[in-house]
């Protein structure tokens, strides 16, 4: 069923209270010879009006699978323990889920203290020192950790920056940046959402959206990786470029809450480097936990 427009994607839940299943599935193919990553993870959301078009976000992690098997069981336990960090995180949106603020800062500040000096003890070397001195450095940056969360991918994917007022000539896009299609590379990805790509009744809201590379600016940090990594490429004809980017989210029509929303990227840098990646993100009910 075609939407009538304007469409009005924003928060109207009073208060709520969410679980999700997260699933982050990496494929890296190098020479032929293909490496998966995964990454699986049950949370809790609260949703709260604390006036009149001002909300507060909470998500809890409570089960966190992460498998890599070149990853050892320690340093799974330090990435693990970094992430607990974010788990007091509260965001103050509006009703669009434009970030205001980020609640209680000065407690993400000490829990990074306690964090970094029990970990000190277990795990030392200047890897290790780089990661202290940067969390230090990035948790006295409100904006900074205020944006990180609406693109970390469990929070990205249920605040999502396509919340908005739609007309039927909109054609609305964003940009965000990847730090993982790649080792030491960062790119730009322009992603698109036009309101034909929109379906809808009276109980849901599909919106679908993609997504494209929209310069070279990023693209010698590739180039540069893959002769670092000794890895074959021809300068002419192979450059980063995205076989797919596909995104969809069904949400509630009346909350415009996120009830589902999956990302699959196919990424390309010639015939001996690709990289395929699926965000998949659910809501699902306690009993399923």
């Amino acid at each position: 069923m075609e939407p009538v427009f304007p469409i009005d994607i924003k928060l109207n839940l009073l208060e709520g209270k969410k679980f999700y299943r997260y699933s982050y599935n990496e494929y890296t193919t190098i020479n032929g010879k293909t490496h998966r990553s995964e990454l699986n993870k049950n949370f809790h959301v609260t949703l709260k009006l604390l006036e009149k078009e001002r909300f507060e976000y909470h998500i809890e992690i409570f089960d966190r699978v992460h498998r890599d098997k070149e990853l050892s069981l320690s340093e799974k336990g330090f990435l693990a323990r970094i992430a607990e960090i974010n788990d007091d995180v509260v965001l103050i949106t509006d009703e669009y889920g434009n970030l205001k603020n980020v609640q209680g800062l000065s407690v993400l500040q000490n829990k990074v203290e306690k964090t970094v000096e029990k970990l000190s003890q277990s795990y030392v070397g200047k890897q290790a020192e780089d990661s202290y001195q940067f969390l230090k450095e990035f948790y006295q940056k409100e904006h900074l950790v205020g944006q990180d969360f609406l693109k970390n991918n469990h929070f990205g994917m249920i605040l999502h920056q396509f919340y908005g007022r739609y007309e039927q000539e909109n054609n609305a896009k964003y940009s965000v940046r990847y730090r993982n299609f790649m080792a030491n590379t960062v790119i730009d990805i322009e992603e698109r959402v036009q309101p034909q790509d929109m379906r809808g009744d009276d109980e849901l809201l599909l919106l679908q959206y993609t997504g494209n590379i929209p310069s070279d600016k990023n693209w010698e940090m590739f180039y540069g990786e893959m002769k670092r990594k000794e890895i074959a490429y021809n300068s002419e004809t192979d450059f980063p470029k995205l076989d797919k980017y596909k995104g969809q989210i069904l949400l509630d029509f009346k909350t415009k809450e996120v009830l589902e929303h999956k990302l699959t990227i196919e990424f390309f840098l010639g015939e001996n480097y690709q990289k395929k990646i699926i965000y998949h993100i659910k809501e699902i009910s306690y009993e399923e936990l």
